[in-house]
């Protein structure tokens, strides 16, 4: 059975035994198979950078992208398979591009780097966030300014940590891959963002042959 199926199956059990409606209903399977995607999806980023010798870097990269989602939302393919075939190559892509400028790029110029990121990615942010989405609507203006306020939070979080980690040796590694982990996420709520998905999508869309 796929994921969408379990999803589909659990929730209209909770639906029952909770007594809610269908568009609850509708709404917890979602979050469930996004739930469940996201692990499927994890544990095979994460086995393939261990493969290839970018583990701290891609799993920095996913993390920091991952919790910055939870309060911006944005854009993502149509079907799960299209989600886990482009999100998989997305993260590793920018792990081994992450990996790859550390050879020959002085930690001076990373930070500054990281710095523009961070504020372009808190530009769009606070321009385009919260990101919604056919199968996850933004119910009302109150709902909306809600996960704007956390994306922000969120934002001058990350902001602090990329300061402190610049500035201790042990952690100036994880600058660069958590700044671009930031970005490669508020890219998913730009206007822009949203049609390289979408582009995405159809790439992936086999059933056109």
């Amino acid at each position: 059975m796929s994921i969408h199926g379990v999803s589909e199956q659990f929730a209209a059990y909770l639906a029952r035994e909770l007594d809610i409606d269908q568009r609850q209903e509708l709404r917890m399977g979602y979050g469930l198979e996004i739930l469940l995607g996201e692990i499927v999806k994890l544990i095979i980023i994460i086995s393939s950078a261990w493969i290839l010798g970018i583990l701290p870097q891609v799993l920095t990269i996913t993390i920091s992208a991952g919790i910055l989602r939870l309060a911006s939302g944005g854009e993502h393919c149509s079907a799960y398979y299209r989600c886990l075939i482009g999100g998989t190559v997305w993260f590793l892509l920018l792990g081994w591009g992450v990996y790859s400028l550390h050879a020959f790029i002085s930690p001076s110029v990373i930070s500054v780097d990281a710095g523009l990121l961070f504020f372009i990615s808190l530009a769009i942010i606070l321009k385009y966030a919260p990101g919604e989405t056919e199968n996850k609507p933004i119910t009302g203006e109150a709902e909306r300014e809600k996960f704007k306020k956390w994306s922000v939070a969120i934002m001058l979080a990350y902001g602090l940590m990329l300061v402190l980690f610049s500035n201790v040796a042990v952690l100036d590694s994880l600058v660069l891959p958590m700044a671009v982990g930031i970005m490669a996420q508020a890219f998913t709520v730009s206007p822009a963002g949203y049609d390289f998905l979408h582009f995405i999508d159809r790439v992936l869309d086999f059933s056109k042959g």
